[in-house]
């Protein structure tokens, strides 16, 4: 490998050194996608949201979408974390303007998660940019070579399911 940014001994195909190529690869991509989101938020004057708050977002429009109803309990299962930490989340999303609570007419203790509208067109422009980053990373590669590629990474994970 001659690329300078590489890690010393993490050639792709000295097996006994794989897990520092794949670590600096996985973190490579993680970096040039969060740099991808940062530029797009800031073009739109807005702060990116944590990786949490990333993720409970994601559940909570995919659940939009599927039509299901959402509760503050359903998160803190979902993700293990304690309500203090859920209702911390929720405030700063709902403040954000990226989601409501409102009650449920039957127990007004019940809290009911929707999103917003800003909240799903805030979720298209994640989505673009990531795929804009993916269109990036696997330029020049045939189909057959990212099937491959694809292949193998799942092979190693069953590996290590082992």
């Amino acid at each position: 490998m001659n690329d300078p940014k590489a890690l010393p001994g993490s050639s792709p195909g000295n097996d006994t050194h794989i897990g520092p190529y794949v670590r600096h690869l996985s973190k490579s991509i993680r970096l040039s996608i969060d740099e991808a989101l940062d530029q797009e938020f800031s073009a739109a004057g807005e702060t990116r949201l944590t990786s949490v708050q990333a993720h409970v977002m994601g559940y909570l429009n995919m659940q939009h979408e599927l039509g299901n109803v959402v509760y503050q309990k359903d998160i803190e299962q979902v993700f293990h974390i304690q309500r203090s930490t859920a209702t911390g989340i929720l405030k700063l999303l709902e403040q954000r303007g990226s989601i409501r609570r409102e009650s449920e007419e039957k127990d007004a203790r019940l809290k009911r998660i929707t999103v917003t509208e800003k909240a799903r067109q805030t979720k298209k422009r994640v989505d673009n940019t990531i795929e804009g980053v993916e269109k990036r990373l696997v330029k020049g590669l045939t189909k057959e070579e990212i099937n491959t590629y694809i292949e193998l990474t799942e092979r190693m994970r069953r590996n290590l399911e082992k």
